[in-house]
């Protein structure tokens, strides 16, 4: 695993400072791949002017309100970047100390921000401000949260954006996610023209955690888009633990916020499909791909659905619009292999799998399967080295040892 997917997959929180001066541009991403079902959360590119974004909620088919029981309390965004006062305490202590007081708003945000959150432990969970600071874990997300409390509290003006980076991919047993980076703007206080610099737009901070290098540009966002994002978050968390009715009204009020982002309709129509109302999976599959155009979750998706119905020919329809389209995921090419090796042909299952590696060389699980093929053909060599590679990219301890027992065993052969 390179040093950026082992920092953004593992390990601890690094704050990264990006100055520069300058905008970057207009307009984090979890995909979860359930055993059933794909979707994908975060990131809202390609979107419909502001204008037009209320027009495409009324123009969705219906949700099967009813199915989903009574609405669940949604968290307030303001309830999500909230401190407690010992934490409000701690930071403004900082804020205000003499030394520090020297330095700009913006600066004294991030300088405490490498204090405090320097050995934060990764995890995939969106947890609220207070939380991720208390327990010292969370996601991307939580730690732009994290951002965003301080800095409304110091009355700094906040930005983010989603950065211009390869999604990287993991899993946890049945989940896979797909993570796309979340990045926090602090600009510097509003500065007079008169002054002897000169800045081509507005000087602000850059915030990145889990990256050792951060692109400087990024697809800007607005806070409504930033508030979808958090609740499509808490949407896929809770539909990958099974709580349907939840994840359902996350959805809505994400919609709330963000009625132009793609995914969410995706989203909306799997949680629709495992609830057990296939007929508006299917209306919700077909409209966002209408609205928005072919999209490779939402192909897939729609193509299970069809599988499960039987309906073979419309399924090979929408494999063809697959095949069309780019595919960065690793995870389709990961399934052809394992079809390809149950079915006994060991050449074409290598093949799809090395070239999953070029897609994600950092995937531990990939090494995994070219040894077990290398081990059925009695290769033991090769089967050694792809072990051994797993072994080097497995950021979880468990998954390194359990390798390692792998190499062990082989070497009693």
């Amino acid at each position: 695993m390179n040093k950026d997917a082992r920092a953004r997959l593992g390990g601890t929180a690094k704050v990264t400072r990006f100055g520069t001066v300058g905008n970057c541009g207009s307009a984090w991403q979890i995909l979860l791949l359930l055993a059933a079902a794909s979707v994908l959360a975060g990131c809202a590119t390609h979107l419909p002017r502001q204008g037009d974004r209320e027009a495409v909620l009324s123009r969705a088919p219906a949700f099967n309100n009813a199915l989903f029981g009574e609405p669940v309390t949604v968290p307030e965004f303001s309830e999500l970047i909230a401190l407690t006062p010992q934490q409000r305490a701690e930071f403004l202590r900082f804020f205000n100390s003499g030394v520090n007081s020297r330095h700009e708003p913006h600066q004294r945000v991030y300088e405490f921000l490498t204090r405090r959150l320097g050995d934060t432990d990764f995890q995939h969970r969106t947890l609220p401000a207070a939380t991720t600071i208390d327990t010292r874990s969370g996601n991307c997300m939580s730690l732009a949260l994290v951002t965003t409390a301080y800095a409304r509290l110091a009355d700094v003006e906040i930005g983010w954006q989603l950065a211009d980076a390869d999604p990287v991919y993991s899993s946890e047993g049945s989940v896979i996610y797909s993570a796309e980076h979340i990045q926090t703007l602090l600009y510097r206080p509003e500065f007079s023209l008169n002054s002897h610099s000169f800045a081509f737009g507005r000087p602000y901070l850059l915030v990145d955690y889990y990256t050792e290098s951060p692109p400087g540009t990024g697809t800007r966002l607005r806070e409504s888009e930033m508030i979808a994002l958090v609740y499509q978050n808490l949407a896929i968390e809770a539909l990958a633990e099974g709580r349907l009715r939840e994840s359902f009204w996350f959805l809505r009020a994400a919609l709330e916020q963000d009625a132009g982002n793609a995914n969410l309709y995706n989203a909306m129509a799997v949680v629709h499909r495992r609830a057990g109302d296939a007929e508006t999976a299917e209306a919700l599959y077909r409209f966002a791909l209408d609205e928005f155009g072919d999209r490779l979750i939402i192909l897939r998706n729609y193509r299970k659905l069809l599988l499960a119905q039987n309906r073979v020919d419309d399924a090979e329809f929408v494999e063809h619009r697959i095949m069309r389209l780019p595919d960065p995921d690793p995870y389709p090419l990961l399934g052809l292999g394992d079809e390809a090796a149950e079915d006994g042909k060991t050449d074409a299952a290598l093949a799809y799998y090395r070239r999953a590696v070029e897609v994600a060389p950092y995937l531990h699980e990939i090494y995994l399967k070219i040894a077990r093929i290398h081990t059925e053909r009695g290769d033991l060599k090769r089967a050694e080295r792809a072990l051994r590679q797993a072994r080097d990219r497995a950021w979880a301890e468990s998954d390194q040892q359990r390798y390692q027992a792998k190499l062990m065993a082989l070497g009693e052969h």
